[in-house]
């Protein structure tokens, strides 16, 4: 199940009875029916949430829009007991509903869940601090959007590389969404990067739950998934590799030559490009300095037998 729409459901319901418990005529049986709802603790989570909202309405009070639904309610209660007792409770309710509805709309349209906008360029690094304390760093070529809504906190990774480090709120799941896929946090610092054709979760800390479509995996901490259409591959990773980006670093264990120069080249002006097939099966480890191709192409050439030839801004290696 996704759980940013069971948590929705659930917030839903109570708003339901939070209004039906504030209109006359609420049953001794509808409050039996009630006290056994409340019962479950994402329930009575969902309904202190709903009154906390509501009482920080007041601040709202001379908001023209809430004015507005506010005199609208009145008139349907006016309108209502000119119906059938039945009916009366009904729109009485339906009011009390109305005014909730558009009030908790007021809210959460304001700063509290306003959607904002981070980019970096090409070969730009960019650390945000989120308005709950969750810190995101975006990588190079990276558009992320991040609404913190009262109920969930929804990120849009649109394309390139974050790394979360996210302040779990149990009432407020993080939820980020990454090119068909759904990664949820479960208290935890992970790595997502979009590629375009799939997409790669990396855990460094904690647990996530990822789904895609009738796919679902839990990973932990040094856990690794690939997934887009067709492909779901589950494996491991070094956590520090994965991460090394973040502290301005390449950092490579026994990666293929064409890997590591496709993450050298996202910071780069000057692009790398292999122009000798016999080069395919070199395997690079060690760290280096983002941006600091020469020196990158230094370590290749006295390590293996590579040759560089420059034409403009594009680099061919060759086999010597």
């Amino acid at each position: 199940m996704n759980p940013e729409h069971d948590m929705e459901t659930v917030q839903q319901q109570a708003e339901r009875w939070f209004a039906r418990l504030r209109s006359e005529g609420c049953s001794a049986a509808e409050l039996r029916e009630f006290d056994a709802w409340l019962a479950t603790a994402a329930h009575a989570s969902a309904y202190a949430q709903t009154e906390r909202l509501w009482n920080e309405l007041g601040e709202l009070s001379d908001d023209a829009g809430l004015k507005r639904a506010r005199h609208a309610a009145r008139r349907a209660a006016k309108s209502s007991m000119r119906r059938t007792a039945g009916r009366r409770r009904l729109a009485i309710a339906a009011s009390f509903a109305g005014v909730l509805i558009v009030a908790l709309s007021l809210w959460f349209l304001g700063d509290h869940s306003a959607t904002q906008r981070y980019t970096t360029a090409h070969g730009e690094q960019r650390s945000v601090m989120l308005a709950d304390g969750s810190r995101v760093m975006l990588n190079t070529d990276t558009v992320l959007e991040a609404r913190l809504g009262a109920r969930v906190r929804s990120v849009q990774l649109m394309q390139g590389e974050a790394l979360f480090d996210v302040i779990h709120d149990a009432s407020r799941p993080f939820v980020v969404h990454a090119n068909g896929n759904v990664i949820s946090d479960l208290g935890t610092r992970f790595d997502v990067n979009d590629e375009g054709r799939q997409t790669t979760v990396t855990v460094l800390d904690g647990l996530v739950n990822v789904e895609r479509g009738n796919h679902v995996a839990r990973l932990g901490r040094g856990q690794q998934l690939v997934a887009g259409d067709g492909i779901w591959r589950e494996g491991t990773a070094d956590p520090v590799v994965a991460a090394s980006w973040s502290r301005g670093q390449l950092a490579f264990s026994a990666t293929p030559l064409a890997q590591a120069i496709a993450s050298a080249n996202r910071y780069a002006q000057e692009q790398l490009v292999i122009a000798d097939p016999r080069l395919d099966a070199i395997r690079v480890s060690g760290e280096f300095r983002i941006g600091n191709t020469q020196a990158f192409l230094r370590a290749l050439e006295s390590a293996f037998p590579i040759r560089v030839e420059q034409s403009g801004q594009t680099i061919r290696l060759y086999h010597r």
